[in-house]
């Protein structure tokens, strides 16, 4: 069984899912997919753009880095991680570097991985 670790953010415009249904579903699609779930971060009615300024996920990055207590980092949707698709596949890129994976419900690992190999490939062409 994989070891994961859950995501939550809520927002302050209240346009993310409360946090007990993104909850509920984070621990419906662990169940679904086989994964333990070993830890949980949270950045309750927090911004959605810059990524290094929530703790949550701040103490998620430094866990993959130093600690590696688990594989995969659940969120219930990509806008979970930001608002902004480039901040996503910066956390992809950083997750990739380390051999860890960021999934959601509605898009698995190879999806994050392909775009944001596809989004690296179009800014470098700038």
């Amino acid at each position: 069984m994989a070891r994961a670790a859950t995501y939550i953010r809520t927002d302050p415009e209240g346009e993310l899912p409360p946090a007990r249904v993104q909850r509920e579903a984070l621990e419906a699609y662990a169940a679904r997919e086989g994964y333990e779930i070993v830890a949980r971060y949270e950045d309750l009615d927090a911004p959605g753009l810059l990524l290094y300024h929530r703790p949550g996920l701040k103490e998620a990055i430094n866990n993959i880095k130093e600690e590696e207590d688990w594989e995969v980092l659940l969120v219930a949707h990509p806008r979970c991680v930001s608002d902004t698709e480039s901040a996503v596949h910066e956390l992809v890129h950083k997750f990739s570097l380390y051999n860890n994976r960021l999934e959601c419900p509605a898009r698995g690992w190879e999806e994050f991985l392909s775009a944001m190999k596809a989004y690296r490939r179009e800014m470098s062409r700038r």
